[in-house]
This record gives C-alpha cells, structure tokens and sequence, in this order.
C-alpha cells in the first residue's frame, strides 16, 4: 500500500515536471536518477489513474458550435463561422468573404436568381469565388449602384464577378441608390427598363448582402447624396444599421420613412419574403447592425467570424 501510494506521488511528480515546466522525458530521467523507460511508464499511470486530463480544443468543433448557437438563438437555416487570425477589418473581410464564396458556390443550382447588395464584405466573396457549371442563371443588382464620390461601393465589380463565375450575365442597376426627392425617385422608377430591374430584384430567390453601420463613418454618408443634418442626426440616434440601404432600428423598424421612400432598391419587406437572405458581416463595428438585423428575422444565413459571432452569442 505505502509502496503504491510512493508511486502515486512519484507519478505525479514526474507529470507535473513534464507537463507543467515541459521538460523532456530524458530530463526528467536524469534529475530524478531514474530510467527514461520508467518516466514514460509513470506518465502512463498518471493518466490511467486519472492525475492528468488532457483535453483538445479543436478550433473546427468551435465554429461549429458558434455555428449551432447563432441558428438556434436567431432561428437560422445557416450560420457560417470563419476563422480570422487577427480581429481587424481587413482580416475579417476577407475571411468571411472566402467563407461566403464556398456558400454561394454550395447552393447556387440551375436557374437561381441571385440578387446582390455591395459593399468591401461582399466585394471579397466575388474574388474568391469559383467557377460552377450551371445553367440559366441571372445575377442582378438589389439596389442603385452609382455614386457621386470616389468612395468604392465595388457595386460594379461584385456582379461581374458573381455573373462570370455562374456563366451569367449581370444586370446592373445603374443609377443612384437614394435621390433628392420621393418625385424624382418615382418617375426613374417608373421607366421600363429601370422596372424591369427590380422587378427581376424582387424575383431573386438567393439574395446576398451586408449590413452597415449608422454613424457618420457609414459609406452612405460618403457617396454624394443627398441626407441633411436633420436626417443625419435621427440616424445617428435610433439607427441600428442599414441593409440594402434602408436604416434600421434595434427592432428592425425602419428609423426615417421620407429617407426610405427616396432609396431604390429593394425594401425590406421585400427582402424578407427571399428563400435564402445571406447577410455577410462581421467586425465589431457592426455587431449592432447585426443583431438588430437578425432579432428582426431579416437574414436567413449568416456568414461572419469568430469574434463576431462570441459577442452575438
């Protein structure tokens, strides 16, 4: 008995020497005049009898289960986790948008409509997307696509890119997402081949986007149009986010209707009603645009990062 209780104490000794001040199995042989044969036999016991518990953390089995929390707290088809090595925009913009590229290339089929927002989040999934051997495909711009900046909405390069990797032909929307008036906006809207556009919008049944922010770093407020300091200031105040242009409260209410009936896009009702909504977004910056988004049922999948999903879990 005191024989094996002195053998408990050596093994966990030796466990401790190697596990906790990593010391080779050699090493520890030769401080405690021992063989290394014995060494190893010693760890052996200290396992068998339970002194030591290893336990692997499998980053792959985390995301995964980052996945399952997001679907089960927000009611989602899919949540999608990437792994960014470092929490900074640019690495999380480019690891969700590879991310969302193998999505979009998994559930793309024949004769799939896909709609697309723009913005950087988006613009990183079009360049990492693959080429699919489908046919009768249609990818269409969900909202206005010129601006009057130099600040890139890569609106342009977004439905190329998606429309080339499916052999498609892009449709775009090539005029301003918001005007300066709810006149002028219905008389563009009213044009045949400007309907005819988002009317093709609305028949999407993958529809693809991100959020933004509601502050004044929001690139909406960079692109030329029209928003004064009245409208800014409501934004800034109740404004969870946008999505297809259109500012939301953390109920998911709209925040400005007169600001609302001068965008062209889809709206968010509209959006809603999709088979498969893909909101692409991550960063904490945007982690209230986010959940505002998904409490208010709007996306169906999420791609985003590890991070972003900690904070919305």
């Amino acid at each position: 008995m005191e024989q094996e209780k002195d053998r408990d104490r050596l093994s966990i000794d030796v466990a401790r020497l190697y596990y906790e001040s990593d010391m080779s199995q050699q090493k520890i042989a030769d401080e405690l005049g021992i063989s290394r044969p014995s060494v190893s036999r010693l760890l052996q016991h200290a396992k068998d009898q339970g002194f030591v518990q290893i336990k692997i953390v499998d980053p792959t089995d985390l995301k995964l289960s980052l996945g399952e929390q997001l679907c089960k707290k927000y009611q989602l088809k899919d949540a999608i986790v990437a792994n960014a090595p470092l929490d900074k925009a640019h690495e999380i913009k480019r690891a969700i948008g590879e991310a969302a590229a193998a999505y979009l290339w998994n559930i793309v089929k024949d004769n799939d409509v896909i709609g697309l927002g723009w913005g950087s989040s988006l613009y990183q999934m079009a360049l990492h997307l693959k080429s699919k051997p489908v046919k009768g495909v249609q990818v269409v711009q969900l909202k206005g696509g010129i601006s009057y900046s130099k600040a890139n909405t890569y609106a342009h390069e977004i439905v190329t890119l998606v429309a080339a990797a499916f052999s498609a032909k892009g449709v775009f929307l090539p005029i301003p997402v918001m005007f300066d008036n709810m006149e002028v906006k219905r008389l563009v809207e009213h044009d045949k081949y400007v309907r005819h556009i988002l009317d093709m919008g609305k028949r999407a049944n993958i529809a693809v986007v991100t959020v933004g922010k509601a502050s004044s770093e929001s690139i909406l407020f960079h692109l030329g149009y029209y928003i004064d300091e009245k409208d800014r200031e409501l934004l800034s105040q109740k404004a969870a986010g946008d999505l297809c242009s259109r500012f939301y409260d953390d109920e998911g209410n709209i925040v400005d209707e007169e600001l609302n009936a001068r965008t062209v896009g889809l709206s968010l009702e509209e959006f809603k009603k999709k088979d498969m909504r893909v909101l692409i977004a991550g960063g904490k910056e945007k982690i209230r645009a986010i959940h505002a988004a998904l409490q208010a049922g709007y996306p169906n999948v999420l791609v985003t990062d590890q991070y972003t999903a900690l904070a919305l879990t």
